[in-house]
């Protein structure tokens, strides 16, 4: 009969808790403030110069935004889309500061040969890293037929097949 009001005490005391009032009165939720009483919006204000503001143009594209056709040549084709080069003195003396003009600008092609060059070397990337092992294009290959006939020739003479001259393959 104990056992009975002990189960049936915790599966009581595990539905309570499974209801949002009880979990909200023993302290289980959190309470996070809500956003909009926290900071107050300043209202809206009208400018006092609203004549010189530019008169919209139905119809036309807006200056900040490019079409997503353009937008996807720049990613795909590397075409530079036509942009205001005119720049601030400041930005020209932080360009000048940090080296900006000494860039190379076949950097494209640099890379690539690199890459190319690079693409010789089947190690993985931590024995590229600690300069072990070698390329695996430079592994010597063990001819299979010509070893089978080599160990076939040292088990007639009686000898380990290890004696003599064993071709190995480099890791």
């Amino acid at each position: 009969m104990n056992k009975f009001f002990l189960i049936s005490g915790f599966v009581g005391i595990l539905y309570l808790t499974g209801c949002d009032i009880v979990k909200e009165k023993i302290g289980l939720t959190r309470h996070e403030p809500d956003e909009f009483t926290v900071m107050q919006r300043a209202p809206l204000e009208i400018p006092s110069n609203l004549t010189s503001l530019p008169v919209p143009q139905p119809g036309a594209a807006r200056p900040q935004e490019t079409p997503a056709k353009q937008q996807a040549q720049t990613v795909i084709l590397g075409n530079k889309t036509q942009t205001n080069n005119s720049s601030s003195k400041a930005e020209n003396d932080l360009l000048s500061k940090t080296g900006a003009e000494k860039t190379n600008s076949n950097i494209r092609d640099l890379l690539d040969k690199e890459d190319s060059d690079n693409s010789t070397d089947n190690r993985t990337v931590i024995k590229k890293l600690l300069g072990i092992g070698s390329d695996k294009s430079s592994d010597s290959v063990v001819d299979a037929d010509a070893e089978a006939k080599r160990i076939q020739r040292t088990r007639k003479d009686g000898s380990s097949i290890t004696d003599g001259k064993v071709p190995t393959a480099k890791e």
